[in-house]
């Protein structure tokens, strides 16, 4: 999968000067598939701690998706734990790699209770808005 950001500390996502904590700053409210498409949509947490001038939305896309999977259970919204990579024919959601073996890898977004979503796809982007 290629990647138009980079993965910072297994938790957030960082696209030239901008720095999406996806851990601490954002709660996952949707995961959604239509047809080669793939969206993640995450909204601003309004605790104290998150900074006002950080994007209120952050859509993480995929395009030319192959493979999504939502965990059995999985509920929404959630709070990401770690974001992570595993090679397609490991089915274990519970260990990962901290980089993509090679474009096949896919990517996995763990959250709280054990839950998480998987996509594999060609390419993943970041869209953000300051919408309130």
């Amino acid at each position: 999968m290629q990647l138009t950001y980079t993965i910072d500390q297994c938790i957030a996502l960082q696209l030239g000067t901008g720095y999406f904590d996806l851990h601490n700053d954002y709660v996952l409210v949707s995961a959604l598939r239509e047809g080669a498409w793939a969206y993640l949509h995450f909204v601003k947490r309004t605790d104290a701690w998150v900074k006002a001038p950080d994007p209120s939305h952050v859509a993480v896309v995929f395009e030319q998706v192959g493979f999504f999977q939502v965990g059995e259970g999985t509920q929404l919204p959630n709070s990401i734990e770690e974001i992570g990579f595993k090679e397609p024919d490991d089915l274990d959601p519970d260990s990962f790699m901290l980089q993509p073996e090679d474009v096949a890898s896919h990517i996995i977004f763990r959250l709280e209770n054990d839950q998480f979503i998987r996509i594999g796809a060609e390419k993943s982007f970041i869209l953000t808005s300051s919408l309130s």
